[in-house]
């Protein structure tokens, strides 16, 4: 059982678990860069939150089945298209042996998730299957997907036809509210009303690696001696420019910029569904209330989810 992909757009790739535990040694988590998306996809299909699925970036794909099975995408807000009929986001859909499904244009986000019923086969190092792009490893010979790629699939039981509750999905309209956390380095900050509360937008510089945002100009004293320190997925630094840079889940696992923010865990899967001229606003909260804020919304998910992927 198989996927071909007729088309593989901009940046395709095979996402699963993060890479977990091996942070000290310099490899990095990746993963999927919207990691609620892409459980959410899982759960229609059956599958376990952390499943291989297919992160797909601004669209453009086709893809072609084989044999019949379930899948689901959930993600951006993009144009889908089954056999050219219009399908829904959030929804258990069935395709039979020769179907086509395709994702046109992205209108709100950055990334959709393709999960499939069973488990889509990809390589494991250290602990996972996620796609790797700067390393080379993981998922399908570390790479992007390409035109004419085959997927193999592993056959599982087929799931009845169901909906992500309302409540719980995601809505992304490229105006991103993120809830922030003091960074060791925020207390040097000259002006911090120029990252807080300010509509900053990211710029080309945006990907799996990271975001740069435009819009201010940041200064931090008394960071000229600054030794490189442990950062992490949602780690706001301050290069010398001023821009303020956001980390994602490709990001290296030690910087030596100022990290004057840290994205609170609940709101770090909206950092995958930034692309190039969305508007962002950063408010800073408490690290009890980041906690407090993580505890509530994974009660309002484990109902659904079975894992505390968010």
């Amino acid at each position: 059982m198989s996927i071909v992909v007729v088309k593989a757009g901009l940046q395709t790739s095979v996402q699963a678990n993060a890479r977990t535990g091996y942070r000290h040694f310099g490899v990095p988590w990746s993963g999927p860069a919207d990691p609620l998306s892409m459980s959410l996809a899982n759960r229609l299909v059956g599958n376990a939150p952390t499943s291989t699925a297919l992160e797909v970036t601004l669209g453009g794909v086709k893809l072609l089945f084989s044999e019949a099975t379930a899948f689901a995408v959930t993600g951006a807000t993009s144009h889908l298209h089954l056999n050219r009929v219009s399908v829904q986001p959030h929804t258990t859909l069935f395709a039979e042996a020769g179907d086509v499904f395709e994702i046109g244009g992205v209108t709100a986000g950055c990334r959709n998730y393709i999960a499939v019923a069973g488990e889509i086969v990809a390589q494991s190092f250290l602990g996972s299957q996620s796609t790797y792009l700067p390393g080379g490893f993981g998922g399908l010979d570390g790479r992007v997907l390409r035109d004419g790629d085959e997927l193999q699939l592993r056959r599982g039981p087929q799931p009845e036809r169901t909906q992500t509750p309302a409540r719980l999905r995601p809505f992304f309209n490229d105006r991103f509210t993120i809830q922030v956390v003091a960074g060791p380095d925020f207390e040097k900050l000259t002006s911090p009303e120029k990252v807080l509360g300010a509509e900053l937008t990211a710029t080309a510089r945006c990907s799996r690696m990271g975001v740069q945002l435009s819009g201010t100009s940041v200064e931090v004293f008394g960071t000229e001696q600054l030794k490189s320190c442990a950062v992490f997925p949602g780690t706001v630094q301050c290069p010398p420019d001023g821009q303020p840079f956001i980390l994602l889940s490709d990001s290296q696992t030690t910087g030596g910029y100022p990290h004057i923010l840290q994205v609170m865990k609940t709101d770090r899967f909206q950092l995958g569904q930034i692309k190039q001229g969305a508007a962002i606003r950063f408010i800073l909260r408490s690290p009890a209330y980041a906690l407090e804020s993580y505890r509530q919304r994974w009660a309002a998910y484990s109902d659904w989810l079975s894992e505390p992927v968010i």
